[in-house]
């Protein structure tokens, strides 16, 4: 029997997604028996004769039946190791493990779309046995953002793990990411330069959605967040919107008055009660799985922000980078992580921002374009003032869009760093519409 949704027309859609794979086909029941033999050869070699007793023949004991496998669920999958083993873009090999129902057949099914593994779009392993706890799976794309999941035919029917997003490591920096065309090196060095005329900590990426080319100017350097590290809350809640979990309109309210006035307190319940099903340590956990996912491998969120006394990593302090921020917007709009319908949808809610709160990247475009963002503003040893976003807009039946992260560290007066924030926000835009046009 076929797994649901699967087969040649997903095979052959995703046909550069994975090459080969390798089954770990060693049954939980051969492992017993395996320890079993050797405990036997263990006893025999201590074992003392003595006589043989006389018995009173007695009735057979009946053994009791063993109980039939539940249709439930496998648990997981997990991963136990995602490596490179050369620098071609498919060069990936990832080891999966779960704990099967033992309920029936399985499938290990594989996608590069957050979209409920609709027909034509995964791949999957073909039939395992229903003691088969891990696979390997060779050939996996690097860098980039894959979902996976059990499915388990039982007599109940099919029987569907949790899925699991999950990143997987680049073995080839140079060939998975577009080197920057000559306007967005000058773009590069026009930052800079705006930059190097103020005493300002800086941080700034630019990327290309189009192309995925991204310039940036100290864009590795770990940065506070602030605020801005909600966003990524923000998107898991969308997700589990997507995915039917819980419905309308309590969460859409609560991620408009976050974005809205930037409000930590809103943030922090839904990172507690809806990531975290009311357990904030849970959730926490949750959006940085769901950041690292996203390609996100050096952001960490140790507590909600304004809130550092609920550290869950001892009292240590929200981390982020402008590429980090870019690489989870590009995925944003890719449309892979969430579908379009959802995609716009947090992208609209990204333009609820309060007018005193438009004051970095909004400032810079047009008034045209559409500029979805998420603030962030701290006092810590001086101001941090941040701002993360997409510009764009449609023309022609296309769409047109960039990602822009700025950050600031150690800012001696309030608000000092808007005119520098605001002058590479207008350099990123004149760059853009002179590579695509206006409006």
């Amino acid at each position: 029997m076929q797994n649901q949704g699967g087969g040649k027309e997903g095979h052959s859609l995703l046909k550069a997604l994975t090459s080969g794979v390798i089954a770990i086909a060693v049954a939980a029941a051969v492992v017993v028996l395996a320890a079993g033999h050797v405990a036997a050869r263990a006893s025999a070699a201590t074992r003392t004769s003595t006589p043989t007793a006389t018995r009173t023949a007695g009735p057979t004991p009946t053994p009791t039946p063993a109980p039939p496998p539940r249709p439930a669920p496998a648990i997981g999958p997990g991963i136990m190791t995602a490596q490179c083993l050369g620098a071609a873009r498919n060069a990936v090999r990832t080891t999966f493990l779960w704990a099967p129902s033992r309920g029936g057949s399985q499938w290990l099914d594989l996608s590069i779309f957050n979209n409920g593994f609709a027909p034509g779009t995964f791949v999957s392993t073909g039939t395992l046995g229903p003691p088969v706890y891990g696979f390997i799976w060779s050939g996996m794309l690097e860098g980039t953002t894959h979902f996976a999941r059990v499915n388990t035919l039982t007599s109940a029917g099919w029987k569907t793990s949790e899925t699991l997003a999950f990143y997987t490591p680049v073995c080839d920096g140079g060939a998975s990411i577009p080197a920057p065309a000559d306007d967005m090196m000058q773009l590069r060095d026009d930052i800079a330069d705006a930059i190097a005329g103020t005493t300002i900590n800086t941080a700034v990426a630019i990327t290309d959605l189009r192309t995925g080319e991204t310039v940036d100017v100290n864009g590795d350097q770990q940065r506070l967040p602030g605020c801005t590290i909600n966003l990524f809350a923000l998107m898991r809640v969308v997700v589990d919107l997507q995915a039917s979990k819980y419905t309308e309109p309590d969460p859409g309210d609560l991620i408009g008055q976050t974005i809205n006035r930037s409000d930590p307190i809103t943030a922090r319940r839904l990172t507690r009660d809806w990531v975290g099903d009311g357990d904030l340590a849970k959730g926490i956990t949750r959006v940085n799985d769901f950041a690292h996912a996203l390609g996100m491998t050096s952001t960490l969120m140790d507590h909600p922000p304004a809130f550092p006394e609920e550290s869950i990593f001892g009292g240590g302090e929200n981390r982020i980078t402008a590429r980090d921020v870019n690489r989870g917007l590009q995925a944003l709009w890719g449309g892979r992580v969430l579908n379009a319908w959802w995609r716009d949808y947090l992208l609209y809610k990204m333009t609820l921002v309060k007018p005193g709160l438009n004051y970095l990247i909004p400032i810079g475009a047009s008034a045209d374009t559409i500029v979805s963002h998420k603030n962030g503003f701290l006092y810590q040893e001086g101001w941090a003032d941040n701002d993360i976003g997409i510009v764009w807009y449609e023309r022609g039946g296309e769409r047109y869009g960039y990602a822009i992260s700025f950050f600031t560290e150690n800012v001696a007066g309030k608000y000092d760093d808007i005119p520098m924030g605001q002058q590479v926000s207008s350099l990123a835009f004149q760059w853009f519409v002179s590579r695509y046009g206006y409006p």
